[in-house]
């Protein structure tokens, strides 16, 4: 009898259920379409942030130590350490090896050019990793540093490379001038390719490739330091618990700790893979990055909450005209019979059924809208989210049967009497 009455209902009032359906459909196609958007928004936010350049820096561990004595810091006189160019390679061995977006080593020395000494600065361009179990990563400055700019062309080969736009305008240089570079070890002819624009230091520099540098200061197969753009998520009490006490946290935070791309957890991975090295997070940009992630956060979470709000109320004004239109029906039930309880199971089984089909629908079509809004607003490709699948269902249930217990509720404890009389 209850099924029979319960299909009735959505035969003889067909289009009443439509509407709640569609009701249910729209409103959370907006809330999934924005938490789908939220769910990539962070690591898209974060790549198109690689603006701000690397986020870790690694060094030498030795050189990576401050020793100050009354304010002046004392540096071991000759003594200069650098790093292995064979160890990096490791970077993508990591645990978080996927994070690591690009890294560029670089040697600074100082070399003589038309009768002045000048900063000379090796990095990789286009440089190809190669790797034991993937294809070669290629990285370089390019993608360490989106920021610089070079009028003409990139270095390819060990005879070309870049000249700072201050020092070229100061000495006249530009593409397709060739010129001498000498170092107390040995000098070499190279080919400037390009002028850079970078808003630092190596726009009064010479920038060429790695191996130039290493030739010419004499330091075959080392770097100075390596800068290094990682996927990271912004910190949290958590990750800074850790940086001020690591003790004070215990087994269980320091495992969630450790399995969350923190910057501190990244660099940490990433200088027990190289040997003899140090790395420590760029914090100006890592807090940049973190600043706008979670203001960014914020405002998706505020979003999906008031969407979700407003949702409810119209699927309340959907629900509350269809019951009331049933009193008199509920009126009579009650006349022959039926308890509260009854008629309280069969408008809650049928707000079930609608939020339901109306979630079941929202999960495609929010997700369609979420990847919508993603090309649109970064040209990027979202991926599947399955929880989304699981989540919008659930959330029509819980709307639907939200929204139909105040005018059920309402209506089953009415006076049937008085109603039937028409009073």
């Amino acid at each position: 009898m209850f099924f029979r009455m319960l299909i009735e209902s959505f035969v003889r009032r067909r289009s009443r259920k439509l509407l709640a359906v569609a009701a249910v459909w729209i409103g959370l196609s907006l809330v999934i379409g924005l938490l789908a958007l939220g769910l990539d928004v962070g690591d898209k936010l974060n790549r198109e942030m690689r603006s701000f350049g690397a986020n870790i820096q690694l060094q030498p561990a030795e050189a990576a130590v401050d020793v100050r004595v009354g304010g002046y810091e004392l540096v071991a006189p000759g003594r200069t350490v650098y790093l292995d160019e064979a160890d990096l390679p490791r970077l993508k061995q990591i645990f978080w090896r996927n994070n690591i977006l690009a890294f560029a080593p670089r040697l600074t020395t100082q070399a003589r050019l038309a009768g002045r000494s000048v900063p000379l600065v090796g990095t990789w361009f286009n440089h190809h990793v190669l790797l034991e179990d993937a294809d070669p990563f290629v990285t370089g400055a390019a993608e360490v540093f989106p920021y610089w700019q070079a009028r003409g062309a990139w270095p390819m080969n060990p005879e070309s490379c870049l000249v700072g736009a201050a020092l070229a305008q100061e000495l006249d240089l530009g593409p397709g001038d060739r010129v001498e570079l000498t170092t107390d070890q040995r000098s070499t002819s190279v080919r400037i390719v390009g002028v850079l624009t970078s808003g630092k230091d190596e726009d009064e520099a010479i920038v060429a490739p790695l191996s130039v540098v290493q030739r010419l200061a004499g330091l075959p197969g080392k770097v100075a330091e390596v800068q290094i753009a990682a996927l990271t998520t912004p910190e949290n009490k958590l990750a800074e618990r850790y940086g001020r006490d690591p003790q004070s946290l215990t087994p269980a935070e320091y495992e969630r700790w450790v399995c969350t791309p923190y910057p501190g957890s990244v660099a940490a991975d990433i200088q027990n893979a190289v040997p003899g090295s140090s790395a420590r997070v760029v914090r100006r940009v890592a807090e940049t990055q973190g600043a706008v992630l979670g203001r960014i956060d914020g405002l998706m979470l505020l979003l999906g909450i008031f969407v979700l709000i407003a949702s409810t109320l119209s699927i309340m004004g959907v629900l509350s005209s269809a019951v009331l239109e049933r009193r008199g029906e509920v009126a009579l039930l009650q006349a022959v019979g039926a308890h509260r309880a009854d008629v309280l199971r069969l408008f809650l089984t049928e707000a079930v059924a609608i939020g339901l089909a109306g979630g079941v629908l929202a999960a495609l079509t929010g997700q369609v809208l979420g990847g919508w809004l993603l090309r649109v607003i970064f040209d990027s490709a979202s991926e599947p989210h399955g929880v989304l699948l699981i989540l919008a269902p659930l959330l029509g249930l819980l709307i639907a049967v939200a929204a139909s217990v105040p005018p059920v509720w309402r209506t089953v404890h009415q006076q049937a009497a008085r109603l039937l009389r028409g009073v």
